[in-house]
């Protein structure tokens, strides 16, 4: 699709900046691996059922010096799931803005939603499961941003029934609706060791999801962005 006009590489992974940091150096990458180690943690233990002293053992560090990077357990909580998210809220906001063809725009988006989840897959799982307890500000934060891809998903099927592509008879909310479920659904039975690779997954959702709203697709000329 190199004459789609939309950016064919992944944007740069954005971390979060520690919340203790103010303008200090208090390394990223250490930072980096405090929020890692929680997420594994909040994963399987969940967060209500994971302390401040399991994030740090796990993390290599006291307890006391885990205070040099947050102020409270929920800054990590906020900070996996802003991760989790950054890749769909960035790629919502490419995509309002993309003058390309629609049915490239809906192959982009499986694309970049799939690769983020195998990406980043454990703290999309954390994301899924722990994000409404964060609270009011930052929940609100996040509702906008995931509004944001929502409504570029709705925007790409009215420009397709506008374009002639996709079907016209097709309701834009539930057909968002339906692809956004079918993506979100991979973070629940992914595996990486699995059957089924994530090429596999975006072939098969790529020529499902198109032909799912009236584009008759040839699976074997999917393209794939460099990795």
């Amino acid at each position: 699709m190199p004459e789609s006009g939309i950016g064919r590489s992944v944007p740069p992974h954005r971390r979060s900046v520690a919340p203790k940091a103010r303008g200090r150096d208090l390394g990223p990458s250490r930072y980096e691996q405090i929020v890692d180690a929680a997420a594994e943690l909040f994963r399987r233990k969940g967060y209500a059922g994971t302390s401040i002293s399991e994030i740090a053992e796990a993390a290599g560090m006291l307890k006391g010096s885990l205070y040099h990077y947050i102020n409270t357990k929920e800054d990590l909580l906020h900070a996996i799931v802003e991760e989790a998210h950054l890749n769909t809220a960035a790629l919502g906001e490419e995509l309002l803005a993309s003058g390309a063809p629609a049915v490239d725009k809906l192959r982009l988006a499986i694309e970049r939603h799939l690769r983020g989840t195998e990406k980043n897959l454990i703290k999309i799982r954390v994301f899924n499961a722990e994000f409404s307890g964060l609270p009011a500000e930052r929940f609100a934060e996040i509702i906008a941003r995931r509004d944001t891809y929502e409504r570029s998903i709705r925007e790409i099927v009215r420009q397709g029934q506008r374009e002639g592509a996709f079907a016209a008879h097709l309701d834009p909310r539930l057909t968002a609706a339906s692809i956004l479920a079918t993506l979100n659904s991979v973070q629940a039975w992914f595996r990486p060791d699995g059957d089924l690779s994530m090429t596999e997954i975006i072939d098969g959702f790529t020529d499902l999801l198109l032909r799912s709203v009236g584009v008759e697709t040839h699976p074997e000329r999917t393209v794939h962005e460099d990795r």
